[in-house]
């Protein structure tokens, strides 16, 4: 059912929205759940937009999200833990990329900016965490296939020793398929979980 549209000038609806695309995709990075855990973001994340055309051409839009989005995503991982029903001390290194991707998808200007807004709306997705190293070559996609995809450097402060340049990106996929299930199933985990996300006209 789709959700009714929202003004993205209001901040607090815009970030409501992202927690209601956010938490039912949660299942798909929850093997990240980890008690005692606490993940710090540490540089600048990045998002990009894949999209292949009938042939072999895989074009991309990418850039870096505004350094104003980094501390209400903070209190948005927060309060996605709590949506979700995790205990306090339970971090997911992957929540951070999930939640970046779903402040693109609900705001109106970036999904157009970027050609995700229609894809997004019509088609599977399935949420797919990555390798640093897959993380650096562009995703094997079929004609006309896209994909949405988030780089987030993380330190890990519940871990001594580490040095303060001590971080690794957590990297997570939206796997847009161009003919798969796009009728019944809107979004599919990387584990075959799925969750009917719901989005605005």
């Amino acid at each position: 059912m789709p959700l009714p549209p929202i003004d993205p000038t209001d901040i607090d609806a815009l970030l409501t929205r992202v927690l209601e695309l956010s938490v039912p995709m949660h299942a798909a990075i929850e093997p990240f759940d980890e008690p005692g855990a606490r993940y710090v973001l540490r540089g600048q994340p990045g998002v990009a937009f894949f999209q292949r055309d009938s042939g072999d051409t895989i074009a991309h839009v990418s850039g870096s999200p505004s350094p104003a989005l980094m501390a209400p995503l903070d209190d948005l991982r927060a309060r996605h833990l709590r949506a979700v029903g995790s205990e306090a001390d339970v971090d997911n290194s992957h929540l951070p990329a999930l939640l970046l991707m779903c402040c693109y998808l609900a705001d109106p200007a970036s999904s157009e900016r970027l050609g995700l807004h229609d894809v997004a709306r019509q088609r599977a997705a399935q949420v797919i965490a990555l390798e640093e190293e897959e993380g650096q070559h562009d995703p094997e996609l079929e004609p006309l296939d896209a994909a949405l995809r988030a780089w987030v450097p993380l330190a890990a402060e519940h871990i001594d020793g580490l040095d303060e340049d001590d971080t690794w990106p957590a990297i997570l996929e939206l796997r847009f398929k161009s003919d798969r299930y796009t009728r019944h199933v809107p979004w599919e985990g990387a584990q075959g979980e799925t969750a009917r996300v719901p989005h605005s006209h």
